[in-house]
């Protein structure tokens, strides 16, 4: 996954936004919890079903909230030093479940709490553990993209081993989300490595695990709800047609996807402030210098932000892209997002001259062996 400034932000919004994970039966809930050494106007809320469910003022770090709830369920507890309303980027995942007290304990950063006490919250105690590896690889990378030289940031060699080093992160991420899911097919936290497994695999992959979870897990309203997910999700996958779109481009003319029909075309999620997507830029570049006369093309769109025109232009001219490049600078709530169900960048589809999908999330060297397979033998 993509790992750059704001992301916290976003994906703060994709989980409040998210549903809710109940059963149905009624589960009372505790939970007590101790942050630091922190005292009032700080607070904690609990956030589920997109409202602000119970809060509670910090004494000497202390706090206890209590209720219940259609569930388990999947909530938030959020922190807020100045005790106003949430959310914050300070928060963490829990299950408000009966069968135990659930225990909050953590400094003054929530993002690092240890939760325990009940089934739910147990499992995704081990599933942090599981990760926590890797996410360390991964804050490691950021740190070496954003502070990369201009002199590296121009070197093919130095660009090609971070680009290596991420592709490696993301094949050990999908095998750790794959082994937590095979291994707790009856715990609600399955499906939130399922969520983070599926943001660079195809449907097919995505729907073959979710089919390994317990009937109480599917018949939850989350894992209902993730089943229309797997529904979307099939409209971009590999051999369906890729859903046609406008966007405009650099001179703010309509280009639209099915315009590059009868070619070859690698539909490219980018934007530039995603250090990965342009790390990955030099192999994009020299497929685009081998097959552009040979039936090929890109099309590339940039979920940049709000008012970094500026940015993406400077991007584009800077990585050398010289193919259709689009965007509404909308960041992540560009319609296209939806469309395509992107959940991290870089993502691209390789789409035959018919608009039909044929892969998906290619790196460089995958990119040019598809490439070459295609245009083998031809002039």
């Amino acid at each position: 996954m993509c790992t750059f400034s704001g992301m916290k932000n976003w994906l703060l919004v994709i989980l409040c936004s998210a549903p809710t994970l109940v059963f149905g039966q009624i589960e009372k809930y505790t939970i007590t919890g101790n942050i630091g050494a922190m005292d009032a106007p700080a607070t904690v809320f609990l956030v589920y079903n997109n409202a602000i469910a119970g809060k509670a003022i910090l004494n000497h770090g202390a706090f206890t909230l209590s209720g219940s709830v259609e569930g388990p369920t999947q909530a938030y507890l959020m922190l807020n030093p100045s005790g106003k309303s949430a959310p914050t980027n300070n928060y963490t995942v829990l299950y408000l479940e009966a069968g135990g007290t659930i225990k909050v304990a953590s400094t003054n950063d929530l993002t690092e709490a240890s939760i325990t006490g009940t089934k739910n919250n147990d499992a995704r105690s081990r599933y942090k553990v599981l990760m926590q590896p890797l996410e360390t690889r991964d804050r490691d990378l950021e740190v070496k993209d954003t502070t990369a030289s201009e002199d590296q940031k121009r070197s093919p060699k130095f660009l090609k081993a971070l680009e290596l080093a991420n592709m490696q992160l993301e094949k050990d991420k999908n095998a750790a989300n794959k082994k937590f899911i095979t291994d707790n097919p009856s715990s609600l936290v399955s499906l939130e490595a399922l969520y983070y497994y599926a943001m660079y695999n195809d449907y097919s992959a995505v729907a073959a695990l979710y089919r390994t979870l317990s009937a109480s897990v599917k018949n939850s309203a989350g894992g209902k709800s993730y089943a229309e997910t797997l529904k979307q999700m099939q409209h971009v996958g590999v051999g369906a047609i890729a859903p046609d779109f406008a966007l405009p481009d650099t001179a703010n003319r309509l280009i639209k996807l099915s315009s590059f029909r009868g070619k070859y075309v690698l539909l490219d999620f980018w934007a530039s402030w995603c250090p990965i997507c342009r790390e990955a830029a030099p192999g994009v570049v020299k497929a685009y210098g081998t097959y552009r006369n040979k039936n090929f093309n890109i099309l590339s769109v940039s979920l940049d932000r709000p008012g970094d025109r500026q940015k993406w232009l400077q991007a584009i001219r800077h990585d050398g892209l010289r193919w259709a490049q689009v965007s509404d600078l909308s960041f992540w709530k560009s319609p296209v997002v939806g469309l395509y169900k992107l959940t991290a960048l870089p993502q691209n589809f390789l789409i035959d001259p018919n608009g039909k999908i044929i892969a998906r999330d290619l790196d460089s060297d995958q990119l040019a062996a598809r490439l070459a397979s295609i245009f083998a033998g031809k002039n």
